[in-house]
């Protein structure tokens, strides 16, 4: 037996048909217009005149979070829940809830029933496992318990969570038959916590759209004589995620990768200091501390995930000086297109009614998910 934790109330009672105007932004265009929807988006009316105090943007995707808010995804249901909504409330419409390195059961039992929250309006949209099929020597703050590439568990955890994507070590033994096995069972592949060359990178770029996890971070670098992750990454990647705190990468790392990569997508990588007050907190069982917006492992001057939330990110970019329209396309749209979901990501007839309301300085005044207004 088991029970899907109540959700706490935080849709407004809408009627079910509304209406919506200002400025609609995608990634590939900007026109004032007047949004009809329910659920879904009904019909968008183009408009010369309409309230330009609104800026209309597509919910944020992030496809790799760990935790928010004081709960952390290897903690269970409750936890996800908990996580999930705190990120909602900061924008985040699709989210993948994000596992860190652990023993098998452990990571069972912390995704027990997951797909049972994907039967309730919320923004999971299913789960990224980070490890455990890393390389050892580029664990970053995961803890020691990287192993090699399984089947028999991919099998065993499908059938009670929705695994999207898996980052993974590609020159860790075995996965050779891992990846295709993974890709006929339509997950996604993601490169990270890796020591490999461009050329073991490349071999499964060829036939597949690889993406690679926290970009600069946890790889082998672009050396000029021996081309690492990262050089594969810049020179054929065409997905790549980035985290956009500014603490983990510059600015201008995050501009060359932009220039590299056609579809480079931010996310947060944030863990359950997320929106707490600074001080000690634990991540994958290590002892973290949090100082203002960065985390560390304690005594070390390691980054330890981030406390970024979507909108921070959003707002980073726009302060880079990339273009409103580039900064929607990094933080929706791109990820979408790496999950291949066509129902979010873009604001277009017959797609979910996951969209932001912001003003003039960019500040969210409103979310709503599957057409239905957060409260505040």
């Amino acid at each position: 037996m088991f029970r899907v934790y109540k959700q706490k109330a935080i849709f407004k009672e809408m009627t079910s048909v509304n209406k919506i105007s200002g400025q609609i932004i995608n990634y590939n265009e900007t026109y004032s217009g007047e949004i009809i929807f329910d659920e879904k988006i009904i019909n968008i009316n183009n408009k010369e005149e309409t309230n330009s105090d609104n800026y209309i943007i597509p919910g944020f995707v992030d496809l790799h979070c760990h935790g928010g808010g004081g709960f952390d995804t290897m903690d269970g249901i409750e936890a996800i829940q908990k996580m999930s909504n705190y990120h909602l409330s900061k924008g985040t419409t699709s989210l993948l809830a994000t596992t860190w390195t652990s023993s098998f059961d452990h990571t069972y039992n912390a995704l027990k029933n997951f797909n049972s929250l994907l039967n309730i309006n919320t923004n999971l949209i299913g789960v990224h496992l980070e490890g455990p099929f890393i390389n050892p020597q580029k664990l970053g703050a995961q803890p020691a318990l990287a192993t090699k590439p399984s089947i028999e568990f991919i099998e065993k955890i499908i059938e009670i969570a929705d695994i999207k994507t898996i980052t993974l070590a590609p020159e860790i033994e075995g996965m050779e038959k891992f990846i295709p096995f993974l890709v006929n069972k339509n997950i996604n592949v993601q490169f990270g916590h890796t020591l490999a060359d461009s050329k073991t990178c490349e071999q499964y770029m060829n036939s597949n759209d690889v993406s690679f996890t926290h970009l600069y971070n946890a790889m082998s670098d672009n050396n000029h004589r021996n081309p690492g992750v990262l050089s594969a990454a810049l020179n054929r990647g065409k997905f790549a995620e980035i985290i956009c705190d500014l603490n983990h990468v510059s600015d201008t790392s995050i501009l060359i990768a932009k220039k590299c990569i056609p579809d480079l997508y931010a996310i947060t990588d944030s863990i359950a200091a997320s929106g707490m007050k600074d001080g000690g907190y634990k991540f994958a069982n290590v002892e973290i501390e949090k100082k203002h917006d960065k985390v560390y492992l304690n005594g070390t001057n390691t980054l330890a995930g981030s406390v970024v939330n979507m909108h921070d990110t959003f707002l980073n970019l726009l302060k880079m000086k990339i273009s409103i329209q580039d900064a929607v396309r990094m933080t929706s749209y791109s990820a979408s297109k790496f999950l291949k979901n066509e129902d979010i990501g873009v604001i277009d007839n017959g797609k979910k009614a996951n969209f932001l309301i912001l003003d003039q300085e960019f500040n969210i005044k409103s979310i709503y998910l599957n057409g239905k207004i957060i409260n505040g």
